[in-house]
């Protein structure tokens, strides 16, 4: 007996229609008019957290175009997330720097697994103590550190690509063993206070430097951007001069740990601005305000 055309009709059920928008936006994420995209784009943004299953399965499920466009909008929410977590921890009671910088991370990568990043700093804090330890009663805590980190390890700055995003995020500062002065400082300033060594950052304007404590309470200047190199206080005057800078004690001070995130977030929307993700400095910008209230509060 044959079909009736009308029962092959019936056959077929229409999909669902959480099936037909997704069929619908991935379509027209994927078209090549700038205006029928971008519109898109501002829906999906408007739609908020509501949208984001939706583009998890675009991501995967779209064609080429409309994948890539879909992970870009989930990055964007990703970071505003992110963002949103750093301006509360900023007001928060407990702000500290290696937190804040961590959170940091994650605004490059709203996904990152930090644990690696975490281990890797505790393994060099365990090498440097164990160093420590076997010169007890002996000075060289900073000889220790600079021998270690900078030497061995060949932690230095990078003068190539200066204004990287990749020399001011700690997670690829660690891997890749390159950074600002601010972010390598950071990383020795981490591992020495895991090694019970007492350190601090001093802010000279335009370079981070670092200042190990030796056990009889005499310190020792060192550079983390020039692989640890000791600095004298001549060659910190020196430096000033070169750059036009009268001399003030305080630039000498230990720096706090708010006022340090601050300039690094500096750095980071420094480094936005250049390539022109102007979303993600207007989200710096609000943690920098808010970073900036509570250092003057």
């Amino acid at each position: 007996m044959d079909t009736h055309p009308n029962q092959l009709l019936r056959a077929e059920p229409e999909p669902p229609p959480a099936e037909r928008e997704l069929a619908t936006f991935a379509s027209l994420l994927a078209d090549e008019s700038p205006v029928v995209h971008g519109a898109v784009c501002a829906e999906l943004e408007r739609r908020g957290r509501a949208a984001l299953p939706l583009l998890r399965k675009i991501a995967v499920r779209g064609d080429a175009r409309a994948r890539s466009r879909a992970r870009t909008l989930l990055v964007r929410a990703g970071r505003e997330r992110i963002a949103r977590r750093m301006i509360a921890f900023a007001l928060s009671d407990y702000a500290d720097l290696e937190r804040g910088l961590l959170l940091m991370s994650r605004f490059e990568e709203p996904g990152l697994d930090l644990r690696p990043y975490v281990l890797a700093i505790d393994a060099m804090a365990a090498e440097v103590l164990r160093r420590v330890d076997a010169r007890r009663g002996l000075d060289g805590r900073a000889k220790v550190l600079t021998e270690y980190l900078g030497r061995e390890l060949g932690y230095r700055g990078d003068s190539d690509d200066y204004h990287h995003p990749d020399n001011v995020y700690l997670h690829r500062a660690i891997v890749r063993k390159r950074g600002l002065p601010l972010t390598l400082t950071a990383i020795y300033l981490l591992v020495a206070r895991r090694a019970k060594i007492r350190a601090s950052a001093v802010a000279l304007p335009g370079h981070v430097v670092l200042r190990v404590y030796e056990e009889d309470g005499r310190s020792t200047i060192i550079d983390p951007f020039d692989a640890g190199s000791v600095l004298s206080e001549r060659d910190c005057l020196e430096y000033l001069a070169q750059h036009g800078l009268p001399f003030q004690p305080r630039w000498f001070d230990d720096t706090a740990e708010v006022p340090l995130w601050t300039r690094h977030v500096h750095n980071l929307r420094k480094s936005y601005r250049r390539r022109g993700l102007e979303r993600e400095v207007r989200w710096l910008d609000l943690l920098i305000v808010a970073l900036e209230r509570r250092t003057s509060a």
